[in-house]
């Protein structure tokens, strides 16, 4: 339960970026990088360490707190219809196996610019992960389709920020499956899962 909290956490958190950026044209930096490191986690100790750490998902329980204590506005349904449309996405992508295959050689190829970039969020590697983001999810049959302002919607670099968040947003949706996260137990377990977002927070 743990684990999946986490994993879920991470799901809402790159949703609540996304919804952030194409409503207000900002969104924080600190949880975005967390966010984007995520995509190139590949072998991580622990649940927690894909994200760098319980602090890489905090912006994610926060929002989980929110939603399942029934303090959720229509910023936190958005977020979490975001983040159901992602698990959607990944589920199309697990099925995949050649389509998987080849985003996870094309993020090992954009990892070595990560790394060698001094920005906290380098325009070139947003960009490449934008477009691996288009080359293997956006020609899936699920399209997600994101609201907001179109004077954002309309900027490229903002457009390739959201697509590099969506695939943020996947990696923590194939973490949550790895872990045994369901849409039902969303139903039926979210009492535990508040419980343990509550705790996460306190620690």
């Amino acid at each position: 339960m743990r684990e999946a909290t986490i994993a879920f956490a991470g799901m809402l958190q790159a949703s609540e970026l996304v919804r952030q950026t194409a409503t207000s044209g900002t969104c924080s930096q600190t949880a975005a990088r967390a966010s984007l490191g995520s995509i190139f986690a590949m072998a991580p100790e622990s649940t927690e360490a894909v994200f760098g750490g319980i602090g890489g998902v905090r912006m994610g329980l926060r929002v989980m707190v929110e939603l399942f204590s029934a303090r959720s506005g229509q910023e936190n349904l958005q977020s979490l219809n975001y983040a159901l449309g992602i698990a959607k996405l990944a589920g199309q992508v697990v099925r995949d196996g050649k389509r998987q295959a080849e985003l996870g050689r094309e993020i090992e190829l954009i990892e070595s610019a990560w790394q060698d970039s001094e920005e906290v969020l380098d325009e070139s590697v947003l960009s490449q992960l934008a477009d691996a983001y288009q080359r293997h999810i956006s020609s899936l049959d699920f399209r997600l389709s994101i609201n907001g302002k179109p004077e954002y919607l309309k900027q490229p670099e903002k457009v390739a920020f959201i697509r590099a968040l969506l695939l943020a947003g996947i990696r923590s949706a194939f973490l949550w499956r790895q872990v045994g996260g369901r849409q039902w137990r969303l139903v039926f377990q979210r009492r535990k899962m508040l419980g343990q977002a509550q705790a996460l927070l306190a620690a």
